[in-house]
């Protein structure tokens, strides 16, 4: 804990002697100017004048650069937080790990510790109608705290202000105010105030993590998790999970909060320590209606308060938080072995055959989806590292998970784990005997045609998943014409026949999908018709997509989704995406086989076989093209 000491009478002093200095300055100049006019200018003073201008105006800014410190300063010891010295000054803690290199750090933490303050104010009161700290209500403190959330100085400012250690039981006191009444109306029925709290810290959280060191990341998580560890915390775990999980504002299924990978990781480092199964029967008893009143007490007095609507599980909130994090999801799943090359697929094994619940298996999926968007990296390793996690992820998840726990989240975000293996998606749904990439000539590990087969079922009543699906075939047969078409130059058969190609086995590989989501569609319970006639919109979906993203690209359904590593020509790796295609509208379909699909195919087609330099300037189809109906 560091003190700060200022004594803002002498500040104010010394700030109002520099202010005088430079205007004695200013004069100064405008004598010297005047004189040199009287004589008729017998030396150039341009220069002298610049430069001595130029000094003064820095004298004027640090002047203003301590106004500003010593305004802040007073501004926290009038709020309550510092405290006067016996000579006038004022002496305020600031707490370890809190950085003030700047005036705007300063100004940063200024405004931060007096929100903390009045927060905690606030809430030690008891929230009750009217409370105010330094004339601010609770919901005023908020909107200031929500301001300025985006400000990584102000957040972790605020973070070491109120204590990581508190972080998840903040919003367990404001719900406890805020669902309980009296007779006196002195408390407010605001069930929702609690999450709200939560999903705001997590915003801040995230904001603060940019701003740390390794050594703070790691000291950070391990306090964070020391918060939710023991028994009578555990409910704390839902507060941590609504504060890192739910942020998805654009609906795309990935986490709009953009944290420290090196946070991430180390704080779901930290979390799979927690005794999962233990935590898990504890809540599943102590929410359950039925159990025994008795057996209820004692679980609801291990579990303590907790956040209703969100999961228990330790890990459902941080690896929802990788699926916008690749790097973290890369270091948490693939963790290095002996020979450090990251295929260790230990971990993801242990977490397919996890009890999960839905939101914590969305988790989950994401941090696979964000690992394997990686797949075309530069880096051998990172790139080793995707692979492995795409297609031991993608068995892993055939073979031990079952669809009953897959939500829309964990579809969406299931499909883009598939579609960034194009080229291994095009092989199986065509029926060749083995995964192999053309590209890379390297077999996606552990992934067999029945894992793809299986995956694809369980997602194909999701229009996100289809599309997302659908429009990386299409972009993937637009990349292998271009390159097929590019190594055979100067043979103009070949490089039709190449295009063809690419663009029949695309077909066929999307016309699997749609089949998959007619199967699912006809499986749904036949009482409920209407789901079944909206679940088939899917093969409709990923009919459609294929046509336009071929003859058009991603923009024309909504996008581009974000390209990662490998991007554009895709001639070496295939382009991967890092969030599914979701605003593609399937209702404007009329028929599982879209008129429209074979005219934006041979769009597609025609626009390839121009670039390769096929066709002349009047000519408008291609000898040999198939008709794609």
């Amino acid at each position: 804990m560091a003190v700060l000491y200022l004594n803002p009478d002498k500040l104010a002093t010394a700030i109002k002697d520099l202010l005088d200095f430079a205007n004695d300055c200013s004069h100064a100049i405008s004598s010297i100017d005047e004189k040199c006019t009287d004589e008729y200018r017998p030396v150039d003073i341009s220069d002298f004048r610049t430069r001595a201008n130029n000094a003064i105006d820095r004298v004027k800014c640090r002047a203003d650069d301590l106004a500003k410190a010593k305004d802040a300063i007073v501004a926290v010891n009038e709020s309550g937080v510092g405290s006067m010295t016996a000579d006038g000054g004022i002496r305020c803690e600031i707490p370890d790990g809190t950085t003030i290199d700047t005036i705007n750090d300063l100004t940063a933490w200024s405004q931060a510790t007096i929100d903390a303050h009045d927060l905690q104010t606030i809430i030690d009161g008891g929230l009750v109608v009217g409370s105010t700290s330094n004339g601010r209500t609770y919901d005023q403190v908020i909107e200031a705290m929500r301001e300025r959330s985006g400000d990584p100085a102000y957040a972790a400012a605020l973070i070491n202000a109120l204590g990581p250690e508190n972080l998840t039981s903040l919003p367990l006191e404001v719900q406890e105010h805020y669902t309980a009444s009296d007779d006196t109306g002195s408390h407010a029925l605001r069930p929702e105030a609690g999450t709200e709290l939560a999903e705001l810290l997590g915003t801040l959280l995230a904001s603060a993590s940019t701003t740390w060191d390794k050594e703070t990341c790691e000291s950070m998580a391990n306090t964070i998790k020391e918060s939710v560890d023991d028994k009578g915390e555990w409910g704390r775990i839902t507060v941590l999970n609504a504060m890192l999980d739910g942020h998805d504002a654009d609906g795309n299924h990935v986490n709009d909060l953009e944290f420290n990978s090196t946070f991430l990781t180390a704080l779901a480092n930290n979390l799979d320590d927690l005794d999962w199964n233990t935590i898990k029967a504890c809540a599943d008893r102590a929410t359950d209606p039925n159990t025994d009143r008795d057996i209820a007490r004692y679980d609801k007095k291990d579990l303590g308060p907790y956040l209703g609507g969100q999961s228990f599980d330790p890990l459902a909130g941080v690896l929802d938080a990788m699926g916008n994090n690749p790097q973290a999801a890369l270091d948490y799943l693939a963790k290095a072995s002996e020979c450090g090359d990251g295929s260790d697929m230990t971990l993801v094994e242990k977490l397919s055959k996890r009890e999960w619940d839905e939101q914590g298996f969305a988790g989950f999926t994401a941090a696979l989806a964000a690992a394997s968007s990686q797949r075309p990296a530069t880096n051998e390793t990172t790139r080793r590292q995707a692979n492995n996690v795409a297609g031991y992820g993608i068995h892993y998840l055939a073979t031990n998970t079952d669809e009953g726990i897959y939500d829309d989240d964990a579809k969406a975000r299931v499909a883009l784990l598939l579609a960034n293996c194009p080229a291994e998606l095009t092989r199986a749904w065509n029926g060749d005997r083995t995964q192999v990439d053309p590209n890379t000539h390297q077999q996606l590990p552990a992934a067999t045609a029945a894992d793809l087969n299986a995956l694809g079922y369980r997602v194909a009543d999701s229009c996100d998943a289809t599309a997302t699906i659908a429009a990386q075939l299409a972009q993937y047969a637009h990349d292998r014409a271009q390159r097929d078409a590019a190594s055979h130059a100067g043979d103009p058969d070949t490089q039709i026949a190449d295009i063809n190609k690419a663009y029949d086995r695309a077909t066929v590989a999307t016309g699997y999908l749609a089949g998959l989501a007619d199967k699912k569609a006809n499986d749904i319970n036949s009482t409920a018709q209407n789901t079944a006639d909206n679940h088939s919109e899917a093969a409709k979906t990923a009919l459609s997509v294929l046509g336009t993203v071929a003859g058009a690209g991603f923009g024309a359904v909504g996008g581009p989704p974000t390209m990662v590593a490998g991007g554009a020509a895709g001639f070496e790796a295939a382009a991967t995406l890092l969030e599914p295609v979701v605003e593609y509208d399937a209702a404007q379909v009329s028929s599982a086989a879209p008129s429209g699909m074979d005219k934006g195919l041979q769009a597609a087609a025609i626009q390839d076989a121009a670039n390769a330099g096929l066709l002349k300037p009047e000519d408008y189809t291609i000898t040999g093209y198939n008709d794609y109906t």
